[in-house]
């Protein structure tokens, strides 16, 4: 079985769950370009694996809730194509859009909402899609809930992340020192996206079960 995290911060919430089963999370770094490295991980793990891309989300209709977590339904990736999920999945599911960037602001996400029907977004599930599909994996999304409408991402957030997955301390604190402001939101993100990443460890246990 095969588990991918976009993020090292995802990772380090599912690791204790998969370590006692012989497995470890895949780190595919954020956005689209995570596609080399997943087709690098299908290069080596070719035929009917498993797979998981499990991280966090954000909300775009209120069925989303923040802190909880959700199997995709289908995905709508980042062209508008629609995905099925291959693997099976227990527990509630919810269409999981894949955006370019990340999707700040009240109107954005009605926008995105009602242009793809989807209930929440995410930015590497297309290239996931794709290339799981391609590979012949049995594959499934899960996703946490970490912000919304009202729990708004930062604008600079993807500042803070480096594509490898991990954190960009330099840009984080520089932002920190120019903008003190951002203190509390950062406070409240990382609140937020902990919550997201336990509930979708949960799911992902039951899975796994």
């Amino acid at each position: 079985m095969l588990v991918l995290c976009p993020t090292h911060f995802e990772a380090s919430h599912v690791r204790r769950l998969l370590q006692p089963r012989g497995l470890r999370p895949h780190v595919i770094g954020v956005g689209g370009g995570c596609e080399p490295r997943l087709r690098a991980i299908a290069a080596t793990h070719p035929g009917p694996h498993r797979a998981v891309l499990v991280g966090i989300a954000g909300g775009l209709r209120p069925q989303a809730a923040v802190g909880a977590a959700y199997h995709a339904e289908r995905v709508i990736d980042e062209f508008g194509a629609t995905h099925a999920p291959t693997g099976s999945a227990l527990g509630p599911r919810l269409p999981l859009l894949c955006a370019r960037d990340v999707v700040v602001g009240e109107a954005a996400r009605e926008s995105a909402a009602e242009r793809s029907g989807a209930a929440m977004v995410d930015m590497e599930c297309g290239p996931f899609a794709r290339v799981a599909s391609q590979a012949g994996w049995r594959w499934t999304v899960v996703r946490g809930i970490s912000d919304d409408a009202a729990v708004e991402l930062p604008a600079e957030v993807m500042r803070w992340l480096r594509p490898d997955g991990r954190l960009h301390v330099p840009n984080l604190a520089a932002d920190l020192l120019r903008k003190p402001r951002l203190w509390p939101a950062v406070r409240s993100m990382h609140r937020h996206a902990s919550a997201a990443m336990r509930s979708a460890a949960r799911l992902l246990e039951e899975s796994l079960a």
